[in-house]
């Protein structure tokens, strides 16, 4: 079973993390969400609380490194961990995948330097080479989506990544997705 990490923080998407881990899951991967404060209860960008499995990075391995959006992202910036961990699992090979402004960790661990990537529009004044015209771009290791209306197809993509077209198929047309 591939597994995933999916990172929580204060002012994080709701949507882009909700619909990920459900769409995952449904995909039969195993998913682990982290919380990147002290507590496991976090407060998203919008009121909604949810519950974090772990705080902090866990020492585990995974297949997949995923990060929503959502304002909180630009505090994350500063976490110099957090960012040499994405930077690590990146050169492991392992799937990187970020979605509205998140791509900007990315782009600060220096993944994107090499990859076709999308991004909310807010961010294009630092990520100026995304691509607006696509809602989710899979490019190597490196999946990246530009926003909420995008998310079910960004946990789609990420269960695409992994080559089960099975559960792909099922997932999407269980869920009345066209992908």
């Amino acid at each position: 079973m591939k597994s995933a990490l999916i990172f929580l923080f204060p002012d994080f998407e709701e949507i882009e993390a909700i619909s990920t881990i459900d769409v995952l899951r449904r995909g039969k991967m195993e998913v682990i969400v982290a919380s990147l404060v002290g507590e496991k209860s976090i407060r998203g960008a919008h009121g909604i609380s949810c519950e974090a499995d772990v705080i902090g990075i866990p020492e585990k391995n995974f297949d997949a490194i995923i990060i929503p959006g959502g304002s909180g992202v630009l505090r994350l910036r500063k976490d110099k961990i957090l960012t040499k961990f994405i930077f690590e699992q990146y050169n492991l090979g392992k799937l990187i995948a970020a979605i509205c402004a998140a791509p900007v960790l990315l782009h600060d661990s220096g993944i994107l330097e090499k990859h076709r990537y999308t991004c909310h529009f807010s961010m294009v004044s630092e990520l100026k080479n995304a691509s607006l015209r696509e809602s989710v771009v899979s490019d190597g290791n490196v999946i990246t989506a530009r926003g909420p209306a995008a998310a079910i197809n960004f946990g789609l993509a990420i269960l695409e990544f992994f080559e089960n077209m099975t559960d792909i198929r099922e997932v999407s047309h269980g869920m009345m997705c066209d992908f």
